[in-house]
């Protein structure tokens, strides 16, 4: 009863978290999950009717320890959206083709640019509404003069940064995305740059 409780309590959470919020809150359920194992592994005293029952309690402690690091860790689903690595020639093309871009700026040394990756670009909606666009990923993580150059031609100052361009060829500068946003505010200002 206490670890269906303790279950139930991290599946509300994500639910009402998703719902109200946009997004699970990165690690907020394995952290219920960790508690929930604390509780019955080392804490609960209740008897069960076969033994002391502290064998039964430690292995589901365990099992929920392992499901809650699963969760922690897990690197999500793959991402749903075609990229292709930035070139001048590629974006030229697609302004060309009247095609509208999006570009991703992005780093490696950047912890939102990889949650980008791991629980926005991955989520479906996203991946559907960027369907139409022309998806570009400039990597900056190496500080050369290439991509110094590249920075200062789109004014990047932070990463991450998604950019959108029109089938104009103009910036929306006002859908311009500086940091990380959960996948479905993500997924409408994807849809208003359409």
């Amino acid at each position: 009863m206490k670890v269906a409780a303790w279950i139930g309590a991290a599946l509300a959470v994500h639910f009402c978290t998703t719902i109200f919020l946009g997004g699970p809150i990165p690690y907020l359920v394995p952290g219920i999950l960790g508690l929930g194992a604390l509780h019955i592994g080392l804490l609960d005293r209740t008897a069960l009717p076969v033994g002391d029952g502290k064998t039964l309690k430690r292995g589901v402690a365990l099992l929920m320890i392992t499901f809650a690091v699963w969760l922690g860790t897990n690197p999500g689903a793959e991402e749903k959206v075609s990229w292709i690595t930035y070139s001048d020639e590629v974006l030229e093309a697609g302004r060309k083709g009247g095609r509208p871009v999006m570009i991703d700026f992005t780093s490696r040394h950047c912890a939102p640019c990889l949650e980008m990756e791991r629980k926005v670009f991955s989520h479906r909606r996203v991946g559907d509404a960027a369907a139409p666009f022309l998806a570009l990923r400039a990597d900056l993580t190496v500080d050369n003069a290439p991509n110094q150059k590249l920075a200062e031609k789109f004014g990047i100052e932070a990463f991450p940064t998604v950019v959108f361009i029109g089938t104009n060829g103009a910036e929306r500068v006002n859908l311009r995305l500086v940091g990380y946003e959960d996948a479905l505010r993500f997924a409408q200002r994807v849809e208003s740059a359409r």
